[in-house]
C-alpha cells in the first residue's frame, strides 16, 4: 500500500468529528486510485465506513473504464460499504451518493449542482463531480471525485471546478459534509429502500422533461423525453411512440 500522510489524516479526522463514515480514514498525498486502495482494505477486513482520501490520483477512473482526471485541487475519496441488500439494488448507491454530494455542495457554497443520471454532478453544464460504484469481495466501494479548487486549465473542456464557478470551499470540509449526508441517506436506503431517495432526488435531476439520448453499452442509443426515475432508480424515457422505456444503465446526452 502507498505511504499514508498522517498530517492529512489528522486534518480529516478533525472535520469528520465523530461521524461513522470516515472512521478509520486512510489519507494519501497521491495514489494510483482510491478505489484500488479501498479494495485492498476490503480484503484485509476493514470495517464499513472506512474512507480512503487523496489529493491526487495517477490513474483515477470513471465508468466504462474511462480515465477520471485527478489533478491537485480536488477531493478524491472512496467509502467502503457492506450493505445487506440485493445485487440489483446496489447501483442505486450511485444516486444516493450523488444526492449527498449535491446537498453538501449547496450547503457549503450556495451553488446548486444538477445531477445527470446516474452518476455526474454538473455546474453550468459542465461536470464538477462524479460517482463510481464497484462491488466485489463482499463489499461495495463508492468512489467520489470532486473538482474543488482545481484550475480549469488542468481539467478536460467538459469539466469545471467549484472555484471556477466562484465558490471558495475547503476540500477537507467538503469531504466531511458529503460523508455525513451520505451516512444519513445510506441508513435511510438500507432501512426504507429507494423510495425516500427517489423523492429527495427529483428536484436535483437536470434532465427531467428534456429530450435526451441514452447510450446503453453496445446496443443502439435510445432517444426520448426523460420523465422520471422509477422506484428502482432506472431512468424512464417517453419514446416518440408514447411508450415508456426504463433504462437501467447508460450515459445521458442532452439533445438541444
Amino acid at each position: 500500500m502507498e505511504k499514508r500522510n498522517p498530517e492529512i489524516e489528522a486534518r480529516l479526522q478533525r472535520v469528520f468529528d465523530g461521524a461513522r463514515f470516515g472512521h478509520p480514514c486512510y489519507a494519501f498525498e497521491e495514489v494510483t486510485s482510491t478505489m484500488d486502495v479501498a479494495h485492498q482494505l476490503v480484503r484485509q477486513g476493514t470495517p464499513e465506513g472506512t474512507c480512503v482520501w487523496t489529493t491526487r490520483q495517477r490513474q483515477g477512473r470513471g465508468r466504462f473504464g474511462r480515465t477520471w482526471e485527478s489533478p491537485e485541487g480536488g477531493a478524491y475519496f472512496s467509502v467502503i460499504l457492506k450493505p445487506a441488500r440485493s445485487a440489483e439494488e446496489i447501483p442505486q448507491l450511485s444516486l444516493v451518493a450523488g444526492l449527498s454530494a449535491a446537498e453538501a455542495i449547496r450547503e457549503l457554497t450556495r451553488l446548486s449542482p444538477s445531477i445527470r443520471w446516474p452518476n455526474d454532478l454538473l455546474l453550468e453544464g459542465q461536470k464538477v463531480a462524479g460517482i463510481l460504484i464497484e462491488a466485489k469481495d463482499g463489499a461495495v466501494v463508492v468512489g467520489v471525485g470532486m473538482n474543488v479548487t482545481t484550475q480549469p486549465t488542468a481539467l478536460p473542456e467538459t469539466a469545471t471546478s467549484l472555484a471556477a464557478c466562484g465558490a471558495a470551499c475547503d476540500p477537507y470540509t467538503l469531504t466531511a459534509e458529503v460523508c455525513r449526508r451520505f451516512e444519513g441517506w445510506y441508513d435511510s436506503w438500507r432501512t426504507e429502500g429507494f423510495a425516500p431517495i427517489r423523492e429527495a432526488l427529483r428536484p436535483w435531476l437536470s434532465h427531467l422533461g428534456e429530450v435526451v439520448r441514452v447510450t446503453l453499452g453496445t446496443t443502439h442509443p435510445v432517444e426520448g423525453q426523460a420523465v422520471d426515475v422509477d422506484e428502482t432508480g432506472r431512468l424512464l424515457l417517453r419514446l416518440e411512440s408514447g411508450a415508456i422505456r426504463p433504462c437501467e444503465v447508460g450515459e445521458v446526452t442532452f439533445l438541444r
